[in-house]
């Protein structure tokens, strides 16, 4: 057994000519130290497993052997020398970057990291009111001054996709000083706007352009005529490889191109935000999730794609759900769509997303992505079957035939139409002087707190913006229909803000 773990698939085309993406440095040189016959003196305390326990049990001698500390054979993510600087070399090739680093606190680090590199306190950073959390606490930290651009707000689905090319113009002529803007491509839920001319207009004006692609990590890799963001033209970018990569979940990559941010000072901010004691598990996946994606990704997806709009057909048949597609993204928002979020309108037979993700979950062992008001969403990737997918229709056309009922659920409160107004940088929101008071009074306050549904993350709220009535009805929408929605303050049904 343990002479076959480094036989692997062979690919079956051929790898990028660049450099030989059949080689796993920082892979192979773990499993081959986990074989040695070491007797451990350094940390972690667990000792390659030494002891036999319910963690052992189950995950495995192997996996124990290679959860090891930073050594000279397995280098130092935080000065990468040879194994792990010849795997990021790897990871950027395959996307075209000019530099890669690895990640092992998520996106989220990548994120925070790329607005530290690009703006500096007070500076201008304009970002889509939909973007992730992690953009808002990068925002506090930095000390940035957010321009807030609103979305395309699609009301048939009840979800958001990207900014649109109008909207950053206007905001780049509104705001001549800003520094960067930050993109998110693909949207949650799969749309792709302009990047390439939203990129133009910023380089145009010396703004640099990072992208937050943690549902992107596919895109360079699929058979189709996407345009990943760094072929668009982006600065830098953020890739969640776990998300649809094939890594351990926590594992991302950073990537970079061009001069606008030097390669130093990016690893310099990266090592601020990451732990020193980086886990050779994620590094080593992320090793072998490039591999996988640069060898074999687009024939997996060419074989999927068919699968998948069988799929799409077959939930549409006589039924009264409905599939977020690409016509339709283009048609009424001038967006590009990724066939790999499958976003499906369950409203249409009388229940809400909440209610059907719980009967998939319940009654039938699947588990989605995540839901919203009039929709659910399954992410797919390259490690789907048609067996799998098959039991996702099946499942939807049963809930429909067993439970539907003739009436469409509308709700004013799934989208929301207008961006909260800024009263405070949100820096200077989390550091004020602050008071939690019942959410109900708070309307006409400014907000220390960030309010947000998880997934996928959007905060409703943020620290600087002022409460308003919108903001109530929707957290009040979302405690009724999914119980609950993450906030710091202890009290129920309270919320943080800053002391009048």
């Amino acid at each position: 057994m343990m002479n076959k773990l480094l036989e692997f698939e062979q690919p079956l085309i051929k790898a990028a000519p660049k450099l030989d993406h059949n080689q796993l440095p920082l892979f192979q040189t773990l499993v081959q130290y986990a074989r040695r016959d070491v007797i451990p003196f350094d940390v972690p305390g667990h000792k390659m497993g030494a002891q036999m326990n319910p963690l052992r049990m189950v995950l495995g001698d192997m996996t124990m052997r290679m959860d090891v500390n930073s050594m000279k054979e397995l280098d130092l993510l935080s000065h990468p020398q040879s194994v792990i600087k010849e795997a990021q070399e790897l990871a950027a090739d395959a996307f075209g970057a000019d530099h890669a680093y690895f990640l092992v606190n998520g996106t989220t680090i990548g994120i925070i990291a790329m607005i530290l590199a690009a703006v500096k306190p007070g500076e201008t950073l304009l970002v889509p009111r939909n973007c992730h959390k992690s953009v808002m606490n990068g925002i506090i930290l930095s000390g940035a001054k957010p321009i807030f651009i609103q979305p395309e707000v699609d009301l048939h689905f009840g979800i958001a996709h990207g900014v649109s090319v109008k909207n950053v113009r206007k905001a780049l002529n509104e705001n001549p000083e800003t520094k960067a803007i930050l993109v998110t491509y693909p949207t949650y839920f799969g749309a792709m706007n302009e990047l390439v001319e939203i990129c133009e207009l910023a380089h145009e004006r010396g703004v640099t352009v990072l992208v937050d692609s943690a549902h992107g990590a596919h895109l360079a890799f699929m058979p189709d005529d996407y345009i990943d963001p760094l072929t668009a033209g982006a600065d830098a970018v953020t890739v969640s490889m776990h998300k649809t990569g094939g890594s351990l979940t926590q594992s991302s990559l950073l990537l970079l191109k061009g001069n606008r941010i030097a390669p130093e000072r990016m690893q310099k901010i990266v090592n601020m935000l990451q732990t020193t004691s980086a886990n050779y598990l994620l590094m080593s996946s992320l090793d072998v999730a490039r591999r996988e994606m640069v060898l074999f990704g687009k024939k997996r997806y060419r074989e999927l794609k068919p699968i998948v709009m069988d799929a799409v057909l077959s939930i549409e048949a006589n039924s009264n759900y409905e599939v977020l597609k690409e016509a339709y993204v283009e048609k009424y928002f001038q967006q590009s769509y990724d066939w790999t979020k499958l976003v499906i309108r369950v409203n249409g037979i009388g229940f809400t997303g909440f209610d059907v993700y719980t009967i998939l979950k319940e009654e039938y062992g699947i588990q989605m992505e995540l839901a919203e008001g009039y929709v659910i969403m399954a992410v797919i990737s390259s490690f789907d079957t048609k067996e799998s997918i098959d039991k996702l229709v099946f499942s939807l056309k049963d809930i429909e035939k067993k439970y539907g009922k003739h009436a469409t659920i509308i709700s004013t409160h799934v989208t929301t139409s207008e961006v909260n107004k800024l009263v405070l940088v949100p820096r200077d929101a989390f550091y004020a002087e602050q008071e939690s008071i019942p959410i109900d009074q708070a309307v006409g306050r400014i907000s220390a707190d960030t309010l947000m549904i998880y997934p996928p993350g959007i905060p409703l709220v943020i620290p600087g913006e002022l409460i308003s009535n919108e903001v109530l009805n929707q957290y009040h929408y979302y405690c009724q229909t999914i119980g609950s929605v993450l906030t710091e303050a202890k009290e129920a049904n309270h919320i943080k803000v800053v002391k009048e």
